[in-house]
């Protein structure tokens, strides 16, 4: 009598269906292709940098939030003349990056720049468009890009300017230095709210006269006829505000002040 075939379990828990010893998959995904050069020999080096480095410029927008423009940080460096591009950003999918870009009109700006157009431009002399071979990846914006660098400079300048003058007056407000023991005017008014009426009153009526014989002897400018107002004005408030007091006895008085000689 025939025996049945000694079927042994294929499968961890027996059965005739098991997944089949193979080695772990190691497919990876394809990053971004390379991008072509159509000007690699008359640059006379890669206008693209090792793939590795590409590799560690940030993403499109990863450095949109990341504080004062001034320090962003740039990766390359693109040139020819006049024509500057700073690349802060890149998408390797598209080949686009973000930087600043100068083309030498007078009107550099921060925008979108599509590396691969770049790479076939031609400038000077119709010379391609070369990369900064000595151009350190993660540089400040303010520390390459001239607009920047400007700026920097001058708070810099600022900042030592404002240093020193708070050397020289002395930062601290409790110093007891008598070379800073300076006695200013108190704020408060020292004449009485009546007093202050009346030489008011007294010092308007003394300008307007002042003005009225502007170019005269004693009033030969306004500055001269705002120094003779408040001479009759405090003229008046000696004389306790005397009501009978004339304008002309005060002029008598200021041309002897004046011309003490005649």
């Amino acid at each position: 009598m025939p025996t049945k075939p000694d079927h042994k379990p294929a499968g961890p828990g027996g059965g005739q269906f098991t997944y089949p010893d193979r080695p772990e998959s190691t497919v990876v995904l394809d990053a971004a292709p390379r991008p072509a050069e159509t000007q690699r020999e008359r640059r006379g080096h890669d206008f693209y940098p090792p793939a590795a480095e590409m590799a560690t410029w940030p993403k499109l927008y990863a450095t949109e939030n990341d504080g004062p423009i001034g320090d962003k940080p740039i990766q390359a460096h693109y040139f020819q003349g006049g024509v500057d591009f700073y690349i802060a950003e890149y998408d390797p999918k598209e080949n686009e990056a973000f930087g600043y870009s100068d083309l030498g009109l007078g009107h550099p700006e921060w925008g979108y720049i599509p590396l691969g157009d770049v790479e076939e431009l031609r400038g000077q002399f119709g010379l391609p468009i070369e990369r900064d071979l000595d151009f350190t990846p993660g540089t400040p914006a303010k520390e390459c890009i001239p607009r920047y660098l400007a700026e920097a400079a001058k708070q810099k300048a600022d900042g030592e300017a404002a240093a020193k003058l708070a050397a020289l007056i002395g930062s601290d407000q409790g110093d007891d230095d008598d070379r800073h023991d300076i006695e200013w005017p108190d704020d408060e008014d020292p004449m009485s709210p009546e007093d202050r009426a009346q030489y008011d009153l007294h010092h308007r009526f003394s300008y307007d006269y002042g003005t009225s014989v502007l170019g005269c002897k004693g009033f030969e400018d306004r500055d001269t006829v705002e120094r003779f107002a408040g001479f009759a004005a405090k003229a008046y408030q000696d004389s306790g505000w005397n009501g009978m007091m004339d304008i002309h006895g005060v002029v008598d008085d200021w041309h002897a002040q004046e011309f003490p000689n005649g």
